[in-house]
C-alpha cells in the first residue's frame, strides 16, 4: 500500500510516519510545505491512502489560514480528482 502523509514534518506527521515504518509499510510518500510541489502530483497519482495532516495551526491572518488550510486541501483534492484517484482520505 502506498500511503501519502501531508504535514509529514509536523509532530503528528513525524510520529505517524515512524509508526507506519514500524509496521513495515515501505511506500510512504512524505509531503510537507518545504517539499517540491511537483512531487505532490506524483504522490496523488500513485497513493492508495492519504493521511491529510497539513495545515496552519496558529495563523496570524485570515489569509494565512485560508491559504494553508482551505487552499492546500483544495489543491490536494483537485490533484486526486485529476488522476481519478479515489484513495480514502483521513483528515
Amino acid at each position: 500500500m502506498k500511503i501519502l502523509v501531508t504535514g509529514a514534518k509536523g509532530f503528528i506527521g513525524k510520529n505517524l510516519v515512524a509508526e507506519l515504518k514500524n509496521r513495515k509499510f515501505e511506500e510512504i510518500y512524505e509531503f510537507d510545505i518545504d517539499i517540491d510541489k511537483t512531487l505532490l502530483e506524483e504522490y496523488t497519482k500513485n497513493c492508495d491512502f492519504v493521511y491529510h495532516l497539513a495545515g496552519v495551526n496558529r495563523p496570524e491572518t485570515e489569509e494565512e489560514f485560508m491559504s494553508g488550510n482551505f487552499g492546500f486541501t483544495s489543491e490536494l483534492l483537485e490533484l486526486l480528482k485529476k488522476h481519478k484517484n479515489k484513495a480514502p482520505i483521513l483528515i
